[in-house]
């Protein structure tokens, strides 16, 4: 299967219906005062959409944290920095700049300025000069303003235009130097321009007040030379105001539709790139597996640190969802599950370096769409709202096929970056085949002499066939090079189970390549083949996950457990007639799978056959009278059967562990007046008449119950 990318992926799923939006000002406080106040000249215009977008305080929230965490510039303490600085702007701005003003500091041309820059290096003020209106000269000088894409030095120039009302920025082209001074000396004899005139008058007040009229850069040279304003001024400013967006990713805001449903609302906008893959194998007993792997890079997860034992750690939690191609709303596999993975002292150096996680589960042949989201979770303190989280994405169609059993076939040509040998018992994993481990390469880049790991396993193969991996390039720079024939072609004699072979890629230039996994009976035919595309990068080294993971997956090799999954899924398909034999055999294989035996007797009670269901779910009802399932069934059973003791020693324990029902409670009503407890009877009852007062007959019931009561002796 080829490999899936999440930017793809994101594309496809971003066809939900648009959320309307709210105004800002019928947002609620304190809401309408962080977006229109607090961050607005330093919000994006699609974060400003979708948070205007949410519905609830949860999503809002969720929002601004993850707001303030994209602009963290060291995550890696308690503190957001990027955060304190802002507020602290903020603040100095509504103290000093609203003092003469109608208006909030924040909303003056001056406070915008500060907000997004910080404060200038140094300051000049013309209040009580004649020549000049009141202006105020900022200047900023940092070479770290280059990661902004700033010059390292410039001016900003503020100015009350005609000495009335607040500091505006003053523009070099739509104002002029005429505009700063009070009154522009004109000489008849002087044939240059009026705003040559002007920069030299303002050159006497001061020569860089008289550059700055003309152009806010320092790097233009003399701009006087012109004679006109700059329009590197105008770019300067627009530049400024995209600063604070700078090496932000905002991508999270774009997610919205899908995140509503498919994330928990504490996970919603911490989406973090990453690359994966998905392959479909045969594995043991002719099955179909679906292995998949993410990869995350190093700065997208989250680890803390035990202060007192140095030991990182962090919790991975896997769901995946596969639901038919044809029938989204049907699902056939639902599953969450969570890791933990634990970092020795003076490993922090793998905390540099991409994690990789994997996951593998047998599915039933069919046509389905799988989403899988892997959530990463790590908390510094005991405070919930102090907790790190992010998630990544894979989801895309795949085929479970019907392994033929009268041709020879392959499952996908999985590639590699290195292989591992277990020791222990041999076990079926994901990319782990044995004893034997392949660590998959889901961005198919290698480095010139990586070597290159190539694993792919074929289904009724003849005696005696051969795999044949052969690398040529690819069709595009194949038609550019000298020599398009085949760079590596190796055969190798099949073995049990998948076929891995490590090819070197020493002595092979840079570029874009095809794997060719060629499956060839004895006589040379070509029975089936693969192909997966892979690229040589000409760097010296392709960085490489330090941490693997992996969710828990189902063990194959323990008795009845295939089957087992097999069955589930094929109950969530509604195809129980293949459901029912499998639970069968697995019950069979082993009867400690208690699931296997709720299936059967729920099968076994809708065809009414009650001592079935007593059969299988009487021998462990001790050991698992706290799980409502098998209480309900049972109850049930008991009741149909008339044996009403045991029928109300069973559903009275249920109904303490979930909320009942009123067929329920009308059940074990019943099942307390025929054996001589009508006072709890008739609780029953009237609970169930609180549930649902629209039964008909239950009050009749219960009057009836109440009567005979009172018309009896006792």
């Amino acid at each position: 299967m080829p490999r899936l990318f999440l930017a793809t992926i994101l594309l496809a799923i971003s066809s939900t219906a648009v959320l309307a939006q709210n105004k800002p000002e019928d947002l609620p406080e304190p809401y309408r005062t962080w977006l229109l106040e607090e961050v607005n000249w330093i919000i994006g215009h699609n974060e400003r959409d979708t948070f205007l977008r949410l519905q609830s305080t949860t999503e809002r929230d969720s929002f601004i944290d993850v707001f303030w965490r994209r602009r963290d510039e060291n995550p890696t303490t308690e503190l957001n920095e990027t955060k304190e600085e802002h507020y602290a702007r903020l603040e100095y701005v509504n103290k000093f700049f609203g003092r003469s003003t109608f208006r909030e500091g924040w909303e003056t041309d001056r406070g915008r300025y500060f907000i997004m820059l910080g404060p200038p290096r140094g300051k000049q003020n013309w209040e009580s000069r004649d020549e000049v209106y009141p202006a105020e000269l900022w200047f900023y000088n940092d070479a770290q303003l280059k990661r902004y894409n700033l010059p390292p030095f410039f001016y900003l120039l503020f100015f009350k235009r005609h000495a009335v009302g607040e500091y505006q920025l003053y523009n070099p082209i739509a104002d002029g130097p005429q505009a700063l001074l009070t009154r522009v000396t004109t000489n008849s004899m002087d044939f240059r321009n009026d705003t040559f005139q002007a920069w030299e008058e303002l050159r006497f007040v001061d020569p860089e007040l008289a550059h700055a009229s003309l152009s806010f850069r320092t790097d233009e040279g003399d701009i006087a030379q012109f004679q006109n304003p700059s329009f590197g001024s105008i770019e300067l400013v627009d530049d400024i105001v995209k600063a604070p967006l700078v090496g932000v990713d905002t991508s999270y805001a774009d997610r919205l539709d899908f995140e509503r449903g498919s994330v928990e609302s504490d996970y919603m906008f911490t989406f973090v790139p990453s690359v994966g893959m998905i392959n479909i194998l045969p594995g043991p007993e002719g099955a179909g597996y679906l292995h998949w792997v993410v990869q995350v890079d190093a700065k997208n997860v989250a680890f803390v640190e035990d202060k007192e034992s140095g030991y990182y750690a962090s919790v991975f939690i896997a769901s995946m969802e596969v639901v038919p191609k044809d029938d989204p709303e049907r699902i056939v596999l639902q599953y969450r599950r969570e890791s933990f993975i634990q970092l020795d002292p003076g490993d922090d150096a793998l905390l540099q370096q991409p994690i990789s996680y994997t996951g593998m589960t047998p599915l039933v042949p069919g046509e389905y769409t799988v989403r899988i989201i892997l959530r990463n979770r790590a908390c510094p303190s005991r405070v919930e709202r102090d907790c790190l989280r992010g998630y990544a994405l894979l989801d895309g169609d795949v085929t479970i096929p019907e392994w033929p059993t009268d041709r020879a076939v392959l499952g996908d040509l999985v590639v590699g970056y290195g292989t591992r040998v277990r020791s222990g018992e041999p076990v079926y994993r994901a990319y782990r085949f044995g004893h034997q481990e392949v660590f998959p390469n889901p961005t198919a880049v290698y480095a010139v002499g990586d070597p290159l790991v190539a694993a792919i396993e074929p289904k009724g193969a003849p005696d005696g066939s051969q795999m044949r991996f052969q690398i040529t390039r690819s069709e595009l720079d194949a038609a550019y090079a000298a020599d398009a024939g085949a760079v590596i072609d190796q055969t190798v004699p099949l073995e049990a189970g998948p076929v891995i072979r490590e090819l070197a890629l020493d002595d092979i230039d840079p570029g874009r390549y095809d794997l060719n996994a060629i499956l060839v009976d004895p006589s040379g035919t070509e029975l089936d083949r693969r192909r997966v595309p892979f690229t040589i990068s000409p760097r010296t080294a392709v960085i490489r996950p330090g941490v693997r993971g992996s969710a828990p997956q189902i063990p194959s090799e323990v008795p009845g457990m295939l089957d087992m999954a097999f069955g589930e899924q094929y109950v969530g398909l509604e195809q129980h007639e293949k459901a029912i034999p499998l639970f069968e055999v697995a019950l069979a294989e082993n009867p400690k799978l208690g699931r296997a035996r709720e299936y059967l007797a729920a099968y076994a009670m809708e065809s009414g056959d009650t001592a079935r269901v007593v059969q299988l779910l009487e021998p462990v009802y001790a050991s698992v009278a706290d799980r409502y399932e098998v209480l309900e069934l049972l109850g049930r059973a008991y009741f149909r059967q008339e044996d009403y003791p045991k029928s109300i020693e069973v559903l009275e324990k249920a109904i303490i562990i979930r909320r009942p029902q009123p067929a329920m409670l009308n059940m074990l009503a019943n099942a307390q007046y025929r054996n001589g407890n009508p006072t709890r009877a008739v609780e029953l009852l009237q609970r169930s008449l609180s549930i649902d007062a629209e039964q008909v007959g239950i009050q009749g019931l219960i009057e009836k119950i109440e009567s005979q009561r009172a018309s009896s002796p006792n």
